[in-house]
């Protein structure tokens, strides 16, 4: 492998993963980093688990449709506690408000048992995550990583077809995230939105739709906070913050050359940016070939 990749694997799929070695450290730039949790679908796709409901319903569907739960309460609360009693990390896909006030039960019910520990549990896209469910996350050590790139692929979808403006305006909410001093990162969930880093960084600065609207203004990020949302703080959510997410004496050199700095150019042409060459511990492994 040319890159490190930290594997999670279903939980539900596979309960018996805690056996299997999972490890913090890599062999052949591969290691098992812990256990995955799906609670409900995506807001695009209409299958999110919400507490209100759709702005729009499904055809065929009752005026009150809001989603549905991926799995009953007692199983969720079932894998979240056995991570927890296993002392793996779980990262847990909750889109929907209810599908994460789930995995805040969920979570609550395993600190009672197992203690809170230093486990980073991480909630994964929480595009609907309400003001109280990041207080009650916070309380519980709960780690947010957030997808603001949502704001351009499917914002005025969100805004006129699925959760209306209000909750639209709110996707993703990694101000009121930083905000309250918790550690938030940002993603693509590849292959739903290809991974593009410019990108990633310009969603989360301008959170500009497709059609040119700003949704949730008063949720984007100083470009130094998106650029430390993807480095530094993505490294703290995996453990590795001791040897990744900044250029530092003793860290491995895992670097990117850019085409320009996204500190200082107009955060509107941040997507304009080019990814120049990556370096994995000092070895080229990508260099864009000029035209």
């Amino acid at each position: 492998m040319p890159i490190d990749v930290a594997v999670y694997v279903d939980y539900v799929l596979h309960p018996d993963l805690h056996t299997w070695g999972v490890s913090r450290t890599y062999s052949n730039r591969v290691r098992l980093a812990g256990a995955k949790l799906s609670l409900d679908g995506s807001p695009q796709g209409r299958t999110a688990w919400l507490t209100q409901p759709y702005h729009q319903v499904p055809a065929g569907q009752p005026k009150d449709y809001s989603g549905y739960a991926a799995f009953p309460e007692d199983k969720a609360i079932e894998r979240v506690s056995s991570a927890y009693e296993n002392n793996i990390q779980i990262i847990v896909h909750s889109n929907g408000d209810a599908a994460i006030d789930q995995f805040i039960r969920a979570a609550q019910a395993a600190t009672q048992r197992h203690g809170q520990g230093d486990r980073r549990t991480t909630l994964i896209h929480g595009q609907t995550v309400r003001e109280d469910q990041l207080d009650a996350m916070q309380a519980l050590g709960l780690l947010p990583a957030l997808f603001p790139a949502h704001t351009f692929y499917w914002g005025d979808w969100h805004r006129e077809v699925t959760l209306g403006p209000e909750r639209a305006n709110r996707i993703s909410p990694t101000r009121s995230a930083l905000d309250r001093g918790m550690t938030v990162t940002i993603h693509t969930d590849s292959p739903v939105v290809l991974p593009h880093g410019p990108r990633t960084l310009w969603s989360a600065v301008n959170r500009r739709t497709r059609s040119g609207d700003i949704l949730g203004a008063d949720q984007r990020l100083t470009p130094l906070e998106a650029l430390k949302a993807i480095t530094l703080w993505s490294a703290y959510q995996h453990f590795e913050e001791d040897r990744k997410g900044s250029i530092a004496v003793g860290k491995v050199a895992d670097l990117v050359v850019l085409s320009d700095n996204p500190l200082t150019v107009d955060p509107a042409t941040i997507l304009d940016i080019e990814v120049e060459q990556t370096i994995k511990e000092g070895k080229t492994i990508y260099r864009r070939q000029l035209a």
